[in-house]
């Protein structure tokens, strides 16, 4: 499957260095607490969670790695809530565990955990080969076969932390 892999496009309007280049942690609000959980656990028509039992702590220390972090509990929280990992929109995985599109909702929640001043957006992220129509608002990555696990994690990661930088302390969207 990953040879086929080999010959990957980026969506348009979006550049590997864009992907990459988070912003820097020292300019994102610090935060208190990053949880991941799933969604996909439960779904009879899903094993990602057998396949990949550490994921939900893969995908917190990659976050962890890329923003601010304080014991402050006062300071915004991140929860993730990874609700696909398949294979070409399959979510039975194939024996190896290969996947090629990770999904899920993040949440910027404010200080006091209300609603108010608090974020949410989808993040989507998808190793197509270049002849594959990417789904609009998708971020499109070039796997390796030998870190392909590491390269989604942390491109969900990259992603979560620069729609950070785009949020203000109070958790509104940042104007430019």
């Amino acid at each position: 499957m990953f040879n086929n892999l080999k010959k990957l496009g980026l969506a348009a309007g979006v550049s590997l260095l864009a992907l990459t280049s988070y912003a820097n942690a020292a300019d994102l609000p610090p935060i208190s607490s990053i949880d991941v959980g799933t969604t996909y656990a439960a779904a009879t028509d899903a094993n990602a969670a057998e396949k990949f039992p550490d994921i939900t702590t893969d995908l917190q220390e990659a976050i962890a790695k890329r923003v601010p972090t304080s014991s402050d509990a006062a300071d915004s929280r991140i929860r993730v809530e990874l609700r696909k990992v398949s294979l070409n929109g399959n979510t039975m995985l194939n024996d190896a565990g290969e996947f090629n599109e990770l999904e899920g909702v993040v949440s910027i929640e404010s200080d006091d955990g209300s609603s108010t001043g608090s974020r949410s957006f989808p993040v989507s992220i998808a190793a197509l080969s270049a002849d594959t129509q990417a789904p609009e608002g998708t971020v499109l990555i070039q796997p390796s076969t030998d870190d392909f696990y590491n390269v989604m994690i942390g491109a969900f990661a990259d992603r979560v932390a620069e729609e950070l930088g785009n949020v203000n302390t109070g958790g509104d969207t940042v104007t430019r």
